[in-house]
């Protein structure tokens, strides 16, 4: 027979334990991941923030459909067009020290940096010029008087966002206004 003093403690204890579970992979990624630069893409800057937070676009979003894998592009036709897809991004450095995208694939690549992501299926794939990919990194939390500079400086120059990577997790650690 189970002590009925230990229940409370166990329903309390669940979402807890939960929660600390979700918090382990963005922790252990900015504890032992590798950092690398991402080119950010324009965004209006009347949408840029909301509150204390800064609204980014990635060039990397943006793949050719030259890069995805033909076992995924075989898949479009199986599921529903505007769904997403679970992928993996592979990256690469460019001469300028900046990653971009090397290939997509549905397969975990064994070595070198990628992005976990997801790949939303275009409407229509023979017309399309680029499928989109999110990564979760949309938004870059800051004080209010930091994000101010920056829409300031972004709007007149490039930036990049800096990431912590490790085995697909991601983490966007800081914004350089170039």
């Amino acid at each position: 027979m189970s002590n009925p003093s230990f229940r409370p403690l166990i329903v309390f204890s669940i979402p807890v334990l939960i929660l600390l579970v979700l918090a382990i992979p963005p922790f252990w990624t900015t504890m032992t991941g590798d950092v690398i630069k991402i080119k950010t893409a324009p965004v209006d800057p009347t949408d840029l923030f909301r509150g204390s937070y800064v609204a980014l676009k990635y060039e990397i979003e943006s793949v050719k459909p030259t890069q995805v894998d033909d076992s995924i592009k075989t898949e479009f036709n199986t599921r529903n067009m505007g769904d997403y897809k679970k992928v993996y991004v592979r990256l690469k450095q460019n001469a300028d020290g900046l990653y971009d995208v090397d290939y997509v694939t549905k397969e975990q690549p064994a070595k070198g940096i990628y992005l976990k992501g997801q790949l939303e299926i275009p409407y229509e794939l023979q017309n399309a010029e680029t499928i989109q990919i999110r990564y979760g990194l949309d938004n870059y939390f800051s004080s209010e008087e930091k994000a101010k500079e920056l829409e300031k400086d972004a709007s007149a120059n490039p930036s990049v966002a800096v990431v912590k990577v490790r085995k697909g997790h991601v983490v966007l650690t800081d914004i350089i206004i170039e």
